[in-house]
């Protein structure tokens, strides 16, 4: 999948015409930098002063309610506690440090399915555990001391006193016998629920390879073997009182083994295919699963969004084959269509549901957002000042569809715009903190005067940014939304400044 630019006004067009050529594809290699010299204006693109400074929208998100929840947790996460987090670098659940033996190494960017599952195992069933973060090769190069421990470069891998483990599964399995609970994640010792759980696992394979049939092959031909494997993964989970593949009050293993590929498959299957799985009416016992899943902290936590998976997909599978029956979804999902401000409420019957024990409303999720820009500010306008800069899509370009369409690690910044797209992220940081309406005037007054080429850089370089917001790495899913439609209006604004 290519990301989607934002779709330019009329306006734009004779601008960009002798600007870039490269607007549609990100503006590859070095040659960027010098096509926006020429085009850019002298002097700074802000007439008058820029918005609120940072130190002063720190302190007023965190003031927040959001913002002093999400600080306290902070403080607890860096002593090892609070909830599960993307953040996270150590877990304790009550255990000394020095008692710790277990380092999980997962994706960085929280793409990678097979560290979903065995990070929700070492949550559910609270081991303490330190946490270091490592690059798939989608959308990075991985660290020569990782490399040195397992020279495959595998993801996950667990260092257990010393031993280096990968292969999700088995990871899973030697936890589980390692730190025995009352509700085990594997029956050990019960050979009927052990020979039922094999079947489901084998079942889940099975629905795993109708999966990539149908979604990563032309056409609907598998759409029919495809739903007949979900028809029989829902009806095993009808099989049993509660929502669980093996009963009982909790998940097992066999449920993470499902969880982590039917999100996915959740987000490309509409993508790509048009196909509803979620809310159809058709498999309401999955649906109950979900529902329950989402009761629990450490899946919310871990959980991506549909935007974020059908942009992580391609890079570790291959390219989604689209059919016209998901174009509609396609737009939607992709930003093509729906980003943009007034956002709708949140509801649970939505195209992507957020049901209402995890619906955080408008001003809580803007202002999750709100402090996550705040306190990064400087560093995420450097980020998206890459967008102009040298060697942008340069690293993909070398690698091929096996790395992400939206990973330039060696990129730099181009540092003409940098305050210039600083300041408009203070705005957008308003925006999310009062809503935009109150904060429009201002961003308004400061584009008036600008050179219209210097506008485009920002404007260029707020994309680069809106197509890079992930979850759950950045944020969750309520923020996400609201961040991405607050850049968006960032942009429409200075785009219909002039």
């Amino acid at each position: 999948m290519r990301a989607q630019l934002w779709r330019v006004p009329a306006f734009w067009s004779n601008v960009l015409q002798g600007m870039t050529g490269a607007m549609g594809s990100r503006m590859s290699s070095s040659a960027s930098a010098a096509t926006w010299q020429g085009s850019a204006g002298g002097g700074a693109l802000f007439a008058s002063a820029p918005a609120n400074a940072w130190d002063e929208l720190r302190e007023k998100a965190g003031s927040t309610e959001t913002g002093k929840r999400l600080l306290s947790e902070r403080a607890e996460r860096e002593g090892g506690g609070g909830p599960t987090h993307t953040d996270n670098k150590l877990r304790l659940f009550g255990a000394k440090e020095s008692d710790v033996r277990v380092t999980f190494y997962r994706d960085t960017a929280a793409w990678c399915p097979y560290c979903q599952k065995t990070w929700l195992l070492l949550e559910e069933k609270r081991i303490p555990h330190r946490i270091e973060k490592i690059n798939m090769r989608s959308y990075g190069d991985k660290p020569r001391e990782f490399l040195a421990k397992v020279p495959r470069g595998l993801l996950p891998a667990i260092e257990i006193d010393g031993k280096m483990m990968t292969e999700s599964l088995e990871i899973m399995q030697t936890l589980d016998r390692m730190y025995p609970t009352e509700n085990n994640m594997v029956p050990w010792g019960d050979d009927a629920a052990l020979k039922r759980a094999n079947t489901l696992m084998s079942l889940e394979r099975e629905l795993f390879g109708a999966w990539c049939s149908f979604v990563f092959q032309p056409g609907d031909r598998a759409q029919r073997m495809f739903e007949g494997t979900v028809d029989r993964v829902d009806a095993a989970l009808k099989e049993t009182e509660g929502p669980w593949f093996l009963g009982g009050d909790a998940p097992t293993i066999v449920d993470l083994q499902y969880v982590s590929h039917i999100e996915r498959m959740l987000a490309s299957c509409l993508y790509w295919k048009g196909l509803k799985i979620r809310g159809s009416g058709r498999w309401t016992g999955i649906d109950m699963w979900f529902e329950e899943f989402e009761k629990r902290q450490s899946y919310l936590a871990t959980k991506g969004d549909y935007y974020t998976h059908v942009t992580d997909i391609p890079p570790q599978y291959g390219p989604g084959q689209s059919i016209p029956a998901g174009e509609p979804f396609r737009a939607l999902i992709d930003g093509r269509q729906g980003w943009g401000l007034p956002l709708g409420e949140l509801s649970d019957k939505d195209m992507e549901p957020v049901l209402p024990f995890w619906n955080p409303g408008d001003e809580g999720a803007r202002h999750e957002a709100c402090l996550k820009l705040a306190e990064s500010g400087a560093k995420v306008a450097k980020f998206a000042c890459r967008a102009t800069g040298i060697d942008v899509g340069k690293w993909r370009a070398e690698g091929g569809g096996s790395r992400s369409d939206l990973a330039d690690p060696y990129a730099e910044p181009d540092p003409r715009f940098v305050d210039d797209v600083e300041t408009a992220l203070r705005h957008i940081t308003c925006g999310l903190l009062d809503g935009h309406e109150a904060a429009t005037p201002g961003l308004k007054s400061d584009m008036q005067d600008a050179p219209d080429g210097r506008r485009m850089a920002v404007v260029a370089s707020l994309d680069y940014l809106r197509l890079r917001v992930s979850v759950p790495r950045d944020m969750s899913y309520p923020a996400a939304r609201q961040f991405r439609a607050h850049i968006q209006w960032a942009m429409d604004t200075i785009a219909g400044s002039k």
